[in-house]
């Protein structure tokens, strides 16, 4: 059953000043109604506040329940949101260096048959000189060889850089795990005072 904030204040041993501070910061969960009036709960007001007797003699005190449970679970679900965010990334950053090191080994792979290609060309240039082919013919396996040995390098450069790449996102992941462990392992008290 929901009710609205006046009949709240008439209820339950609570100000409208706190009432609607507890509205705003969260603490007290409310609807809006198709007239866009608040309307709250009866549970969440019996989680929170201290019912009035028929005369309302309750004291200031006895208005408002422990906040210690609420804070507990609020900084319960606070820290196991970042838990779960932070499980998230790993994941994430846990597929990224696979898929880079997956690409690593089709580079090296691409690398080791460029380099055989490479080995076999200079075996045929060399039988060529044997041979003594014209002086055009070697022009052409010297620029053919040229454009391999290009070819070559800018591979190991770009392997190169995809292996710095996978290392650094190895780094990341390390910090990240190292983040979550410490996270995991402060204690109640230092994840509310911090």
């Amino acid at each position: 059953m929901n009710i609205s904030p006046a009949e709240a204040i008439r209820r339950y041993n609570v100000s409208k000043p706190t009432l609607y501070s507890d509205m705003k910061d969260g603490k007290l969960s409310f609807t809006l109604d198709d007239r866009k009036r608040r309307k709250i709960n009866i549970a969440e007001l019996d989680r929170i506040y201290d019912k009035r007797d028929e005369e309302g003699a309750l004291t200031g005190e006895e208005s408002v329940k422990s906040p210690v449970n609420n804070t507990q679970s609020n900084v319960k679900s606070t820290a196991e949101y970042s838990m779960g965010r932070l499980e998230l990334e790993v994941e994430y950053l846990k597929r990224e260096l696979t898929n880079r090191q997956e690409e690593t080994e089709r580079w090296k792979e691409a690398f080791d048959k460029a380099q055989s290609t490479a080995d076999k060309i200079t075996a045929l240039l060399e039988d060529q000189s044997v041979k003594s082919r014209h002086a055009t013919d070697k022009d052409e396996w010297k620029k053919t060889l040229t454009e391999l040995e290009t070819r070559i390098a800018n591979q190991e450069k770009t392997t190169q850089e995809k292996e710095a790449e996978a290392e650094k996102i190895l780094q990341q992941n390390k910090v990240l795990k190292k983040a979550l462990t410490e996270e995991q392992s402060k204690g109640f008290f230092k994840k509310l005072f911090g």
